[in-house]
């Protein structure tokens, strides 16, 4: 059995410290924005271990998913393209909306899981992008953001938040999940401007022209704000 197949709590020596390290990043998000590199080399890091986040067994991760379909309504969605979907897991619960999903990321290990995880799934197309320099290709009628916008620093935020309006294609929808708690809103470091919670990341994109608020979800740890894309007039 390998290091990487162990729990965290029981690798041995220097990768144990490594693993307890990377899994602390109430710590690091701060840190991490500095550079791009350096976000690259810490999702790698966390992803040694499967499922670092504990999507699969988190009643609070499975709640948080639950609700963020419900948020979404009975639409049935064409395409969708979800932003950060890591091995797959949330991309499963959203088949259940969606004929086809884009889902993208920049982790090699996380997307190896990905894919192993949707072989032979032809509604399901995962591709390595990283959003803060590539676009995808087209429009979707459902982009989903969710535990995004954290890991960057404000620069790359403001560049970014109009692009990912772009990619919504015309009467589509845009969900925003993100942690309303100091632990998750420590992300974009104050000593840049501070305003970095969940309800500031949600409201740049209300200030975009052409999204309106469709319903917004608060919840003690996290908000849930889906905004639709405004079809031209005519």
């Amino acid at each position: 059995m390998s290091a990487a197949s162990l729990p965290r709590a029981v690798v041995p020596g220097a990768g144990g410290r490594l693993l307890r390290w990377v899994g602390d990043d109430t710590a690091l998000k701060r840190l991490l924005t500095a550079r791009s590199w350096m976000i690259r080399a810490y999702f790698e890091a966390r992803y040694l271990v499967p499922d670092p986040w504990r999507l699969a067994t988190s009643e609070y991760e499975r709640a948080r998913a639950e609700r963020t379909l419900a948020a979404l309504g009975r639409r049935r969605y064409g395409t969708a393209l979800e932003v950060g979907c890591g091995e797959g897991l949330f991309t499963s619960r959203l088949l259940a909306l969606c004929d086809r999903i884009v889902a993208v990321d920049f982790s090699g290990l996380a997307l190896r899981r990905a894919r192993r995880r949707h072989a032979g799934d032809p509604r399901v197309r995962v591709r390595r992008l990283d959003v803060l320099h590539e676009d995808p290709d087209g429009a979707f009628d459902l982009v989903v953001c969710a535990e995004l916008f954290y890991y960057m620093n404000r620069a790359q935020f403001e560049s970014l938040a109009p692009r990912v309006a772009r990619w919504v294609a015309p009467g589509g929808d845009l969900c925003l999940v993100h942690g309303t708690s100091v632990h998750d809103a420590a992300g974009l470091s104050e000593a840049r401007g501070g305003g970095t919670g969940a309800r500031a990341l949600h409201d740049r994109f209300r200030r975009i022209p052409g999204l309106v608020v469709l319903r917004e979800r608060r919840y003690p740890r996290y908000l849930i704000t889906v905004l639709r894309r405004e079809p031209p007039c005519g």
